[in-house]
């Protein structure tokens, strides 16, 4: 009975909070949308092209990945995120990648399509800076149909426009990545974009929000068969809470690792993967939040990767 009361608590509230965000979407409806950052991806581990664009070419190279992230998972208009990437290295200091990412949050949509470029100096012996530059086009989404159809919403005619697309914009994000040795070290800011996306059929706009992100690891082989990675993250923005995110990973062989997630604000997250198959690599992640009711809430990712020129071979061997 306990139990039944706490899910039905925490239905109550997500029905209040919901009606909040359509009175939210009323007042704002006349004017600028402010966007929240785009979604980050976890498994950064395994595709540092996710952490920081500045990686491109560095890390599994010629790796295509797939990633999948449900967030609030339980919780209908839960963010939804798919992103694929890719990224290989040019001669001895060029970089170049791509990323895809289609999220979706209630009645809210992105797309985001960036072509990355990095180039990489060496200001001493075994210093390396890697510098990213990335750009491409964003177009956001907004259903309003889907609330006008609620017999709790009050008639409004400016939900009667239906699904409004924003004009197709051009986005940039700026990085740099430090290494020496074991240790790296980077700073990304995103979202930086020219002014802000305008509807086609409404007065509306929407700019989203920019952010950046620090970080820094260091790598301890513990012998020839074992390594550490603890990470450090730090995340912030144009009202954006910060968050420090600590995550520390342990590797064997350099096939199968295993990674822990702590994330301020009472988050917690676990992750295991490894090379399933000669050039298929397979990560989960999972966070939950200590602040609300278990198995509410939780945040669910599954990334695989394909090195497509080892999968090739294996192909041409078999034949």
């Amino acid at each position: 009975m306990n139990s039944l009361r706490k899910e039905n608590k925490v239905k109550k509230n997500y029905k209040e909070m919901k009606k909040s965000i359509y009175f939210a979407l009323l007042l704002m409806i006349t004017g600028t949308i402010n966007a929240q950052q785009f979604p980050f991806m976890e498994g950064y581990n395994v595709n540092r092209f996710s952490l920081s664009p500045a990686y491109a070419g560095i890390y599994n190279s010629k790796t295509l990945f797939l990633d999948y992230r449900s967030d609030w998972t339980g919780i209908e208009g839960g963010p939804s995120t798919i992103q694929m990437s890719y990224s290989d290295r040019y001669k001895e200091k060029v970089g170049v990648g791509g990323r895809f990412v289609y999220d979706k949050t209630d009645i809210f949509k992105q797309t985001l399509i960036l072509g990355t470029y990095t180039y990489e100096v060496k200001p001493g012996t075994d210093h390396l800076l890697n510098f990213g530059l990335s750009a491409g086009f964003f177009r956001n989404s907004i259903d309003l149909s889907k609330y006008y159809n609620d017999p709790d919403y009050v008639d409004d005619a400016v939900l009667r426009y239906g699904k409004e697309k924003s004009k197709i914009k051009f986005a940039t994000d700026v990085s740099v990545l430090y290494r020496y040795k074991q240790v790296e070290a980077g700073v990304l800011f995103s979202n930086i974009m020219f002014g802000t996306a305008k509807y086609r059929d409404t007065d509306l706009s929407y700019r989203p929000f920019k952010n950046y992100l620090i970080h820094a690891s260091y790598t301890y082989d513990i012998n020839k068969q074992w390594s550490v990675i603890p990470t450090l993250i730090f995340r912030g923005g144009e009202h954006v809470p910060s968050q420090l995110e600590i995550a520390p990973a342990v590797i064997w062989e350099n096939r199968f690792w295993g990674t822990l997630v702590f994330r301020t604000g009472g988050i917690y997250g676990l992750g295991f993967g490894g090379e399933i198959y000669k050039g298929v690599l397979l990560n989960y992640s999972y966070n939950l939040s200590s602040n609300v009711a278990l198995n509410t809430f939780g945040s669910h990712q599954i990334s695989l990767g394909l090195r497509l020129f080892d999968i090739m071979k294996i192909v041409r061997n078999e034949k």
